[in-house]
């Protein structure tokens, strides 16, 4: 059977990909202007380890395990929108950069989630499945939290454009102009920690890197106008995982390394015209 014959297999998994690749596109633009572009790396492992605590928890205190707050998910979603609030919006600590503090971050949670998952009972593929996803196989419901998430997060953003930016390139000035820039980043980095925990959860950490740097770096290289930087990346990440997607269908290939390959394969069709648009004459 073809590929388009076997929609039945990938629908869900196909749309709820390419809507958490466009949303971590557009976060991952900024990221990278703020050169913070190793956050997306730690807010997936920070995500896992949500995840990790609300299982230990829920077995040493059962009640809680069966409680809303004792749902993997959601502990995974608050706990990296608050690491993504102080790894983002706070300034880091004296004689070190941010990027130290953010791999710190990293090396510390990978740690935790490997220590925590040696000491609870759930079985390691139903562990592995909530921590990275299964691009796989997308259940209907998380297809649909995928969809509504994503679509708040790329309208949030294109609400927000002029703050957002703003904010970004030059606080003082927005400052200046009575812009609440703390309000705005507070605003903005809650949108990269969703759009982050909400894609680890369906697609699994890798991709979601990937997806966050990959269509954003190529977008940035080929136009100079970051209000076309960010539709560009959105649209690159969007089609780097259904390409990605396909290509695993056709050829048998683990389908998150072909997604990753895809985005760079796109990232150095975008280097090449670039250095060919700045050819002279």
């Amino acid at each position: 059977m073809s590929f388009w014959q076997c929609s039945f297999l990938w629908l869900e998994a196909v749309i709820a990909s390419v809507a958490v690749a466009a949303a971590c596109a557009v976060v991952g633009v900024y990221a990278i202007m703020r050169r913070v572009v190793f956050l997306p790396a730690a807010l997936s492992q920070i995500s896992g380890l949500g995840v990790m605590l609300a299982f230990l928890l829920g077995a040493w205190f059962p009640a809680f395990g069966t409680s809303v707050l004792g749902r993997p998910e959601l502990a995974a979603a608050v706990v990296t929108l608050g690491a993504a609030l102080l790894l983002g919006w706070l300034p880091a600590p004296r004689r070190l950069s941010r990027e130290a503090v953010i791999g710190i971050a990293y090396l510390a949670s990978s740690a935790l989630v490997i220590a925590i998952g040696d000491r609870i009972p759930q079985e390691s593929q139903d562990v592995t499945n909530i921590l990275f996803g299964n691009a796989v196989a997308v259940e209907r419901g998380q297809m649909v939290v995928a969809l509504v998430v994503s679509a708040a997060v790329l309208v949030a953003h294109a609400l927000l454009l002029r703050p957002f930016l703003l904010v970004s390139f030059d606080p003082d000035t927005a400052a200046a102009h009575g812009v609440p820039v703390h309000t705005i980043d507070a605003a903005l980095f809650l949108t990269l920690g969703l759009a982050i925990s909400v894609a680890t959860k369906t697609i699994g950490a890798l991709p979601v890197f990937a997806f966050a740097v990959l269509p954003a770096a190529a977008a940035l290289r080929l136009l100079g106008d970051v209000r076309l930087v960010l539709p560009a990346a959105a649209l690159g990440g969007a089609a780097s995982a259904f390409l990605g997607y396909w290509a695993s269908f056709v050829w048998s290939l683990p389908t998150g390394a072909c997604t990753v390959l895809t985005a760079l394969g796109l990232l150095a069709l975008a280097e090449i015209a670039a250095r060919v648009r700045r050819r002279p004459g």
